[in-house]
């Protein structure tokens, strides 16, 4: 979104709190800024940090569950500098970051997912567990309650939302990707089956735990051959207490992500629970990789289910439709081809910024 912007002669001024390395964020910078730009833009970044005791953080959650951002360096600072040179939209990205945006005019907040949709039928196993879900409804309440003018993914997420805050403008439009950072991979001609996804994050858990026990038993039985791939953040962390198991390897440390996906035949996600669109999935899709998902795992997204994905729900059908995928090259060929062209169309950024324009004319036109 922030390159199309730019493409269109907006000036972009980007504020990025993280946990990530130098490397990573000068890589970020650079595939933000675009060649054909006719708008600035400016990158800054705030290493998130804490820099206060004990019971001074403990207070600051206790007031602002999940507010460390807005402590952080120098961020605040610079945000009002910038603010106070004039601006038509502040854009805030991700739940949390709304605290950042409580008693801003113009300010437009992004959720992607909500953790408190995610989380409701969760079985929690400690203390720690039950503290987070709870420090959760607390953040997302009094963020919502705060907040103007809210944009959201899909209208499952929308109903959440309103649940919460009923006064607030919202706004319902897709996540876009950048297809041309999306390489369309050759047609992987061995049977692996893969998953990719951050394992801390409950909704990819749920899958990888559920293609273990469930799912990939069944395809092992019926193609002796296949092979499964299980990679991302904390996999083996999370999930490594199931191998030793035939022909599955998990994998933490993945280059990028082209890597893994140039490497499978067909992609399975089975979430238990997930709200929002899923990025995995949709990235599967521009890769050119074949999907078996559930209807939480194609949530936002407007598929036909045997031309763009396989969409299934019990532990057979979606085993049966993955060994389908195996066993029919030409099957594959067909629906990877319908899924990028799909992503292209309609989650590519021109049509959602499209209707993101339309979004900010309305709050800078509002005040």
């Amino acid at each position: 979104m922030i390159r199309e912007l730019q493409r269109r002669g907006f000036n972009v001024v980007n504020l990025t709190v993280s946990q990530d390395s130098p490397d990573r964020v000068k890589e970020s910078e650079q595939l933000l800024r675009d060649k054909e730009t006719r708008g600035k833009f400016a990158f800054r970044w705030h290493p998130l940090e804490v820099n206060c005791g004990i019971l001074k953080r403990k207070a600051r959650n206790l007031l602002r569950p999940y507010s460390e951002m807005i402590y952080t360096g120098t961020f605040i600072d610079d945000l009002n500098r910038e603010l106070a040179d004039g601006y038509d939209v502040l854009n805030l990205e991700e739940l949390w970051s709304g605290w950042a945006g409580i008693g801003r005019a113009r300010s437009l907040l992004n959720i992607y997912f909500l953790a408190s949709i995610d989380w409701e039928s969760q079985k929690f196993f400690n203390n720690a567990e039950r503290k987070a879900y709870f420090q959760i409804q607390r953040a997302t309440k009094k963020i919502l309650s705060s907040t103007e003018n809210i944009r959201l993914l899909t209208h499952r997420l929308l109903g959440g939302a309103k649940a919460i805050a009923p006064s607030a403008n919202y706004f319902t439009v897709p996540i876009a990707l950048d297809i041309s950072v999306y390489p369309l991979q050759p047609v992987t001609e061995e049977p692996v089956v893969g998953l990719i996804g951050s394992m801390h994050w409950i909704p990819s858990r749920s899958a990888g735990e559920r293609l273990l026990q469930n799912i990939w038993p069944r395809v092992k039985k019926q193609c002796p051959k296949a092979k499964l791939i299980i990679a991302g953040w904390d996999a083996k962390k999370y999930l490594g207490e199931y191998l030793p198991l035939p022909d599955v390897t998990i994998e933490e440390n993945i280059s990028h992500p082209a890597d893994f996906f140039s490497r499978i035949a067909v992609m399975n996600y089975a979430p238990s629970r997930g709200s929002g669109m899923k990025v995995k999935v949709m990235e599967a899709m521009a890769y050119g990789v074949p999907v078996v998902t559930t209807w939480e795992g194609m949530e936002g997204i407007q598929y036909q289910n045997g031309v763009h994905c396989w969409v299934a729900e019990s532990d057979d059908e979606i085993a049966g439709k993955i060994v389908e995928l195996l066993d029919d090259v030409s099957s594959r060929k067909r629906m990877l081809e319908a899924a990028r062209a799909l992503m292209e169309e309609k989650y590519s950024p021109v049509p959602v910024v499209d209707q993101m324009m339309e979004i900010y004319f309305e709050i800078a036109k509002s005040h």
